[in-house]
């Protein structure tokens, strides 16, 4: 028998008389043997289904095996699903609505259609988002930043990739895209994901360009507790030290890093430990804030993790003031290496001031500058400027 080829992407094919139709593009858009009961438990009343199909084309494509169903079909649905999340090129010109302006009076039926138009918004994105991350492994931002762009332009927002789309960005190191992004969707957002959301946010928005507003969040956030809430400190401590406030953050650090010890956060611990390693070099006490930074890198192999570009900058900067000028510039210039290998600027930044701090070259000073603004990180920049 010749397979029967239909499209139900972008474009509503000739369909038979309700309930044949629902029948149709349940069994086009899910290719594959059906049994009775999975059909019934969508469709309602099988048997009427069938008696529409008579004298249509799907009645030579449709094939019974006792009380098994299925289409003799080639259908773009299913070439789209052989293509989502691996190549954004034939992914995109595929997309379109399923079956669109189709609706069934069948309660569950029209549910099942929405949730399949859903997946279907959920692998664009997921495409796009995992193609732009593959670019930026490879150094090409640019290309990355303008293939999610024109997916914005071109498709709505699918509510469960929004939170991925504003981490690329956030990758991307845009952090004004990033909180557009999470605004834009947020009344969408289910109340189980909301408080990292509400998180990325205030990180967002602290690092580009509304200080005031994201301050304001993090101690809501902070004052609700949890993981959000131990990680919303940190960001407040990170805020603190730039601006001159050493002692609220080592505090911030402290209770974070007693939340982490409770829970068994190997993330959240050495996010506390890089902090409390920052505030201790401003401070004075250089070292402790090399113990500090050294029990995150242990806490880094606990992990099997490589040590971060940017724990290296901060233990390089607290070593050369500490009195080891030599140690300071090896592992400082180990951190610039590694970073730019990452492609994260931020900590390349950090590199650099540790190689100032280390040598006293002031041209280190003009090189940090230019990668801080480069990462997109406004209060390290502010930093920076004040010391230039």
């Amino acid at each position: 028998m010749e397979r029967l080829k239909a499209r139900v992407i972008g474009e509503l094919p000739e369909l038979p008389e309700h309930p044949g139709a629902e029948l149709v593009l349940y069994l086009l858009a899910r290719p594959g043997w059906r049994s009775r009961t999975e059909l019934q438990d969508v469709l309602g009343d099988v048997d009427a289904a069938l008696a529409t199909l008579a004298g249509t084309p799907y009645q030579q494509a449709l094939e019974k095996d006792g009380e098994r169903l299925r289409l003799n079909a080639d259908s773009d649905v299913t070439a789209f699903w052989e293509d989502a999340y691996r190549d954004w090129g034939k992914t995109v010109q595929r997309y379109g609505e399923l079956a669109p302006g189709f609706s069934s009076p069948i309660t569950q039926f029209q549910e099942w259609l929405q949730s399949e138009r859903q997946q279907m918004l959920h692998a664009l994105w997921g495409t796009a988002i995992g193609k732009a991350g593959a670019l930026m492994d490879e150094g090409a931002r640019d290309a990355a930043v303008s293939l999610l762009r024109g997916a914005e332009q071109n498709y709505p927002y699918e509510p469960a990739s929004a939170l991925d789309l504003a981490d690329a960005y956030w990758r991307a190191r845009l952090p004004d895209d990033t909180a557009r992004v999470i605004e834009a969707v947020m009344p969408l957002l289910s109340e189980e994901i909301l408080p990292r959301a509400r998180l990325n946010l205030a990180a967002a928005l602290l690092r580009g360009s509304d200080k005031q507003r994201a301050l304001q969040l993090l101690q809501e956030l902070a004052a609700e507790g949890g993981v959000e809430g131990a990680w919303a400190e940190l960001h407040r401590g990170s805020l603190a030290v730039l601006q001159g406030d050493a002692a609220t953050a080592l505090r911030l650090a402290e209770e974070a890093y007693r939340f982490a010890e409770k829970t068994s956060d190997g993330d959240l611990a050495i996010a506390a430990l890089m902090l409390r390693g920052e505030a201790l070099t401003a401070q004075g006490d250089y070292r402790g804030a090399v113990h500090a930074l050294g029990e995150a890198l242990g806490i880094h192999e606990i992990m099997k993790r490589s040590f971060s570009p940017l724990t290296l900058a901060l233990l390089a900067q607290a070593q050369s003031l500490w009195g080891y000028p030599q140690k300071g510039v090896e592992l400082a210039e180990k951190a610039f290496k590694d970073a730019r290998l990452q492609h994260d600027p931020y900590a390349a930044s950090r590199a650099l001031w540790a190689l100032y701090q280390a040598s006293g070259e002031k041209r280190y000073v003009e090189m940090a500058l230019r990668e801080a603004e480069a990462a997109g990180h406004r209060p390290w920049m502010e930093y920076l400027q004040k010391q230039a």
